[in-house]
């Protein structure tokens, strides 16, 4: 099989084309050790089978981000056949800096001229002829959006896999040929690289060619030196300049431009979307539109999911065995709590379609690199970087974000230092699974003030994020390695449908099957202890006696009827309450006539004796009917008591007990423990805990009348609640992608603790001192609100060393 490797800028419609020759036959993974992307495809072209690797785009063979490592490190380890190199042809001038590096790793190589459509309306008349003489390499001429060129492409890899290359091509370094020849000489390894780019990519004190070649760091230093002492020139300037003279020697001698002064399009489009009046505004609306296209039209299309979902579930528990009251299987419980949590995570898939969908548009803009442009120098003061924009939007910037997708989106950041701080603040962002446990105390205890209180919650998340950034770049992560960013402003371009979808598409899976088994086995864990040691055998008893009431009660009014043949048996009975438990759930996603007919017809035909009961027509059936719903509440209601029971004696609830010593500087007592503790499976755990922990079998009080009136929390105890899920971070799913993204378990762990401590630690300040003050729920807020807004402030006065930054416009 013929390895090829796909290479290519940026921008230059790389992955149009690799799409172009895969379709749908792709295979998405990660480089071993790495997060970045990993494409394959297989393909068959006349009886030959080429294997094909898209690389990460990249600007050159620098070792300034994760992508260029990753393409580097991919070509000299892989015994790679041929190079497919992809460039833009209405910007070649720049992307041969690229094809000049790719030519000396001495492969057989195809140049690909895709965009050939967009150089053409430029007025650019390129001589693809003289420019195959002058590279002495294969050229073919594509429009990868319309599809143009597959065949040539792969005609032209299938003659290339059959070259032997004698003699490769190069550039003329001058003064350091010699030096270059002597390090050739050192190279001790043998590869199918040419060892001329080795000594190369040494001189430039690449340190991943250093250990490979096993060349000593200082000795590449003293022969930079003894440049610089005797040329006074720098190595990586002086072969940076030496390419671009060459890229621009090439272009003029094989590019016509006819219209040299013309003012393109993505000239025009600067100048509004850059200027420094409109850039946040513009800014500002297309941050909007991701909110309202994802978060709200995404979360509206989750009306139309969670049926389909809730249907599944309901399929699931009809195949588990059945309860008998409330002896409930194990197996039962267990397969109810798995499905909850699956299917938890599974109804936000639409808004991260929407969102990875929307990430992929911008991307094929370009409006993705002006975005960072925009934020870069706010961001730089923090130690942070333009391209943290995303992921913070993403996360939850303002309410309703996710941090799963935010994290992932960091991948794209080139600084090291700046994009570990990003990934470890994103989740301090408000997720939409923080939403309604806002919802619950500020409904609560803050009816009045609910706008208010929102404001300060959806944004002094940004300023702690900033706070955390600047803090941890100056410490932690001070060694980490920094790039300059240098960034490419490539021309405007309409996105292919096509490509936007499959990535939208590929970005999913990868969060459906990453995530959700690391997830689902967190549940596991979290399900067994929450179940035991269990019930007391002495309250088991409890619960048996008032359900043995309950069943004589409803058989009293029932026994004259002329149905009570079929039930006056105990397991009679339960069938009974199951198929009306069943129905009931089954009815209420059910909202037209015929579809409630068709459902009628069903349980029918499968429960003829039964069903009758659960429909009643006639006034024996009406009377039972009456006492089921009756029974039925009063089963739920001892469920829920024993379900709370269990949660009580659980090991967490013991943990959450245990805590408390800590835990009551903050206001929290072991109820409050509990419901943290289980959010970090998911944030909306944390509600549904103490919607349980609170229900008394009350239906006409909402848990938050029930929280307000048990009398144990004041509005100070809500807001140290606020603030301790504020700093602390989201759920499991997102720790795993910290991990993922990282690469590090040592820090996820951080991810997860340290957000714990501060959380724990400010929520117990803060709580003392309104105390110690007399605070209102609204001035303890506000006070943490000025503090972290004067905090960031101050730190943004503090001058810190910066990388350097470049910015680059495409022809």
């Amino acid at each position: 099989m013929t390895k090829v490797a796909l290479a290519g800028q940026p921008n230059c419609g790389k992955s149009t084309i690799f799409n172009m020759l895969s379709g749908v036959n792709q295979h998405v993974a990660n480089y071993p050790g790495v997060t970045v992307d990993k494409k394959s495809t297989t393909i068959k072209f006349q009886g030959e089978r080429f294997e094909i690797v898209d690389l990460p785009g990249t600007y050159s063979f620098s070792t300034y981000s994760m992508e260029e490592k990753v393409a580097k490190t991919f070509l000299l380890d892989e015994d790679t056949d041929v190079i497919v190199n992809v460039v833009d042809a209405s910007s070649l001038r720049r992307n041969l800096y690229l094809t000049f590096q790719l030519l000396e790793l001495g492969k057989p190589m195809v140049l690909v001229l895709n965009m050939m459509d967009v150089a053409q309306r430029r007025e650019l008349e390129i001589d693809v002829d003289k420019l195959a003489e002058m590279l002495n390499i294969r050229i073919v001429e594509t429009v990868g959006t319309k599809k143009n060129g597959k065949r040539e492409v792969l005609e032209a890899i299938s003659m290339a896999s059959r070259e032997i290359i004698t003699e490769p091509f190069k550039i003329d370094y001058r003064e350091f040929e010699s030096h270059i020849a002597n390090i050739e000489k050192m190279i001790d390894f043998e590869s199918t690289i040419s060892r001329r780019w080795l000594a190369i990519k040494a001189l430039e004190a690449d340190r991943v060619i250093l250990d490979k070649a096993g060349i000593n760091k200082e000795t590449i230093k003293d022969i930079t030196s003894s440049i610089h002492a005797q040329y006074d020139l720098d190595v990586d300037q002086t072969f940076a300049r030496l390419r671009y003279d060459s890229a621009d020697l090439v272009y003029h001698k094989c590019v016509t431009e006819k219209n040299q002064n013309a003012d393109t399009l993505t000239s025009k489009l600067d100048r509004i979307i850059l200027n420094k009046w409109l850039a946040f505004p513009i800014l500002g609306m297309v941050v909007y539109l991701i909110y309202q296209l994802s978060i709200v039209w995404g979360y509206k299309l989750t009306n139309y999911t969670w049926p389909l979902l809730a249907t599944l579930k309901n399929w699931v528990i009809a195949t588990l065995p059945t309860a008998e009251f409330i002896d409930v299987p194990l197996i039962t419980d267990f397969g109810i709590w798995m499905t909850n949590s699956a299917i938890a995570l599974l109804n936000y898939v639409p808004i991260f379609f929407i969102l990875f969908a929307l990430i992929a548009v911008l991307e094929d803009v370009g409006y993705m690199p002006r975005m960072a442009f925009i934020l870069d120098r706010v961001f730089r003061k923090f130690g942070l970087h333009g391209q943290s924009t995303l992921p913070l939007i993403l996360g939850g910037a303002l309410v309703g974000g996710c941090a799963v997708p935010g994290v992932m989106a960091t991948k794209g950041i080139a600084d090291e230092r700046a994009r570990l701080a990003t990934i470890l603040t994103v989740p301090y962002m408000n997720c939409l699974a923080k939403v309604p446990f806002y919802t619950l105390l500020l409904g609560a205890f803050f009816k009045e003030d609910m706008a208010l209180m929102m404001f300060f919650v959806s944004t002094v998340t940004l300023f702690i994020a900033l706070i955390v950034a600047r803090l941890l770049t100056s410490t932690l992560l001070s060694n980490l390695e920094t790039a300059p960013f240098i960034m490419e402003l490539p021309p405007y371009h309409l996105p292919m449908l096509k490509s936007v979808l499959l990535r939208a598409f590929q970005r999913v899976w990868l969060y459906i099957k990453k995530v959700m088994t690391i997830v689902l086995a967190v549940a596991v864990v979290l399900f067994a202890l929450l179940q035991y040691p269990g019930i007391s055998a002495e309250k088991m008893v409890e619960f048996s006696q008032q359900t043995d009431q309950a069943l004589s009660a409803f058989d009293k009014k029932v026994q004259k009827t002329e149905y009570y043949p079929l039930i006056d048996e105990r397991f009679e009975v339960s069938q009974l309450v199951n198929l009306y438990d069943s129905y009931k759930a089954r009815r209420m996603l059910t909202k037209t006539k015929s579809a409630v007919a068709s459902l009628d017809e069903a349980y029918l035909t499968e429960n003829p004796k039964l069903f009758p009961l659960v429909r009643p027509q006639d006034k024996d059936a009406k009377k039972i009917n009456k006492a089921i719903r009756k029974l039925s509440r009063v089963n739920k209601k001892l469920q829920i008591e024993m379900k709370n029971e269990k949660i009580t004696n659980s090991f967490l609830g013991m943990f959450g007990r245990a805590l408390e010593p800590l835990t009551q500087y903050a206001g929290f007592d072991w109820r409050v423990n509990i419901a943290f503790l289980s959010s970090f499976a998911a944030r909306e755990s944390a509600v549904a805990t103490l919607g349980s922990i609170y229900e008394k079998g009350r239906s006409n009080l909402s848990p938050e009348e029930s929280i307000a009136q048990d009398g144990a929390y004041t509005q100070i105890h809500a807001v140290s609640m606020l603030l301790f899920m504020i700093l602390t971070p989201p759920c499991i799913a997102t720790m795993v992608v910290v991990k993922l993204q990282s690469n590090s378990y040592k820090w996820m762990l951080f991810a997860i603790f340290f957000p714990i401590t501060m959380g724990i630690i400010l929520s117990t300040l803060f709580f003392s001192l309104a105390l110690q003050f007399n605070w209102s729920g609204i001035e303890m807020m506000a006070s943490f609100y000025l503090s972290a807004v004067l905090l960031t402030l101050i730190l943004a006065l503090i001058k810190t060393k910066q990388s350097g930054w470049q910015v680059g416009k495409s022809q």
